[in-house]
C-alpha cells in the first residue's frame, strides 16, 4: 500500500505541476473567497461550479487577481510545487534560501517563492526534478495534457491499469500516452476538446487542472487512501522526449500458443519479458486464432506451443501487424521459409551471428551460446530462407538455415506472397529454462525491431 501511496503522491503531484497560481501570495484569502467572487466563473453550469467552489473554499486554488481566477491561464511547475505542499500537508521550511535543483533560486522574481515547497516535495520523495540526473526542477516549465494525465494514473497507483487499457485511437496523442489517456478518459479526470481529440501536446490550463483536481482528489477520498511521504524519487517527473523510434511502452502484444490451464510456462515467460519491455500482454488461444481477434493489437507473437494446424490455412497471410513467429510451420505456410517439418537443429547450444552490426544481434558476433548445455534431446528451429529475406543468425556452419530472420513490409516471398507488415522468425524452442541471457536479450531486440514495422 505504502508503494502505491508514494506513486500516488509523486504524480497527483504532478497532476498539480500546472495548478493554480494559488497560493503565491499566501492562503488567508483563499477561504474567504468563493465561486461567486470571480467573474470568469459566475456563468459556469453550477455543477461545475460547485468543484470550483470547493476547491476555492477548502483553500487548493486562489485567483490570479481578487476577481479574475484566469481559467485559461497555463500553469508551472513552481504553482505546483507549492500547491502539492498545501494538499499533502507537508512539512514546509520557510526559512531556507537555496536548492538542491540548480534553477530553483531565491533571486528568481517570478518563482522564489515555490522554492521551500520544491524542496518540501523532493524530502518526501515527490520530486526528483525534471531531468534525469536530477539536477534540475524546471519551475517555469508547463505541462502538457497527455502528461497530466500520466501524472494523474500514475499518482492514482493505476499504472498497471493504463498498461492493460485500450489505448486511444487518437493521433493528437503520443505512442506512449495513449494508455494514460484512456485511462484518464475513463476516470473522467479529464474530458477531450471540442473537436472530439484529446490535444496531448496541448498545454493544461488552470480550468482543466482544477477540474482534474477535484476528480482526483474525490477518487482518494473514495478509496480512503491516506497521503505519506514516501521514499526518494529516483526518476524524473515527466516523460523522456520521444525519438524516433516506435516505443513498446503501452503497445498491445498477444502471445497466441497452447490452450491449457494453467497457460504454458514458455508463453508466460515471454511475456513477463514483454511486460518488462513495456508491452501489454494479452493471451490467446490457439483455438480463438482468426485476423478478427488480432485487431488493435500493435504485435502478434506465435509461439511454439502452438499446434501448427492451426496456421496451415493461411490464417494469418492477410494480417497485417508486425509478427515475430516463434514456430517454424508458421513461416512455411506463407512462403516465408521452404521448409514444413523436421527443420531443427537438434544437439547444438549455439547460433552463428551474420550481421553483427544489426540492432538485433545486440552487439553480439561469432558463435553465441544460446542454450546452456548441448542436449541430444534438445533443439532449435530454423528456416530456409527466401531471396528477400534479411538474415541475422544461422545455425553454425550452414549459411541457408536462418534462425533470426525477418522480411520487411513489402518485400516477396518466394512463392510471391506479399508482406503486409514486418514478420521475424526466432529460433526460440520453449526449452526456457535451459536459454541463456544472450539468447533473451536477443529476443528481446528482436520484439523491438519488429514493432518498428519496416
Amino acid at each position: 500500500m505504502k508503494k502505491l501511496i508514494s506513486s500516488l503522491l509523486i504524480v497527483f503531484l504532478l497532476s498539480f505541476s500546472l495548478l493554480p497560481l494559488a497560493f503565491a501570495e499566501g492562503t488567508d484569502s483563499a477561504s474567504t473567497k468563493s465561486v461567486d467572487d470571480f467573474k470568469d466563473l459566475k456563468d459556469l453550469p453550477q455543477d461545475v461550479k460547485d468543484k470550483f467552489n470547493s476547491l476555492i473554499q477548502s483553500g487548493v486554488f486562489n485567483g490570479l487577481t481578487d476577481d479574475t481566477f484566469g481559467l485559461d491561464a497555463q500553469m508551472n511547475r513552481a504553482q505546483f510545487a507549492k500547491v502539492a505542499g498545501i494538499i499533502f500537508k507537508l512539512t514546509i521550511d520557510e526559512t531556507l534560501t537555496s536548492s538542491s535543483f540548480t534553477d530553483v533560486r531565491s533571486d528568481d522574481p517570478a518563482n522564489s517563492y515555490a522554492l521551500p515547497y520544491i524542496e518540501a516535495l523532493k524530502k518526501a520523495g515527490l520530486t526528483n526534478g525534471y531531468d534525469a540526473e536530477g539536477k534540475t526542477y524546471k519551475p517555469s516549465g508547463a505541462v502538457s495534457r497527455q502528461e497530466l494525465a500520466a501524472f494523474l494514473i500514475r499518482g492514482l497507483g493505476l499504472e498497471e491499469d493504463a498498461k492493460n487499457a485500450t489505448p486511444v485511437s487518437d493521433s493528437s496523442v503520443d505512442a506512449w500516452a495513449k494508455g494514460y489517456v484512456a485511462l484518464a478518459l475513463e476516470k473522467n479526470l479529464m474530458t477531450n476538446q471540442e473537436d472530439g481529440t484529446f490535444g496531448g501536446s496541448k498545454s493544461a490550463t488552470r480550468e482543466m487542472l482544477a477540474l482534474a483536481s477535484y476528480e482526483a482528489k474525490n477518487l482518494i477520498e473514495a478509496d480512503g487512501t491516506t497521503v505519506e511521504p514516501g521514499t526518494p524519487a529516483t526518476q524524473p517527473d515527466t516523460p523522456a522526449e520521444p525519438t524516433g523510434e516506435i516505443s513498446a511502452q503501452g503497445k498491445r502484444v498477444v502471445i497466441i500458443g497452447r490452450e491449457s490451464v494453467p497457460l504454458p510456462v514458455e508463453d508466460t515467460k515471454v511475456g513477463d519479458r514483454l511486460k518488462a519491455l513495456g508491452f501489454r500482454v494479452t493471451y490467446l488461444s490457439e483455438r480463438k486464432l482468426t485476423p478478427e481477434k488480432l485487431e488493435g493489437y500493435d504485435l502478434v507473437y506465435i509461439s511454439p506451443t502452438i499446434n501448427s494446424k492451426y496456421l496451415k490455412g493461411g490464417v494469418m497471410k492477410d494480417v497485417a501487424i508486425p509478427t515475430l513467429y516463434g514456430k517454424n510451420h508458421g513461416m512455411y505456410y506463407l512462403g516465408l521459409s521452404s521448409i514444413e517439418e523436421n527443420a531443427e537443429f537438434a544437439n547444438g547450444k549455439s547460433i552463428s551471428i551474420v550481421d553483427s552490426k544489426h540492432k538485433v544481434a545486440s552487439g553480439f558476433s561469432g558463435n553465441v551460446d544460446v542454450f546452456k548445455e548441448a542436449d541430444p534431446k534438445r533443439s532449435f528451429g530454423y528456416g530456409l530462407v527466401g531471396k528477400e529475406a534479411k538474415v541475422i543468425a544461422t545455425v553454425p556452419g550452414d549459411k541457408n538455415k536462418g534462425t533470426i530472420y525477418y522480411y520487411d513490409k513489402g518485400t516477396k516471398a518466394d512463392n510471391g506472397y506479399v508482406v503486409k507488415a514486418r514478420i521475424s522468425y526466432f529460433f526460440f524452442s520453449g526449452d526456457s529454462d535451459e536459454v541463456t541471457d544472450d539468447a533473451w536479450t536477443m529476443m528481446d531486440a528482436l520484439f523491438l525491431w519488429t514493432l518498428q514495422n519496416g
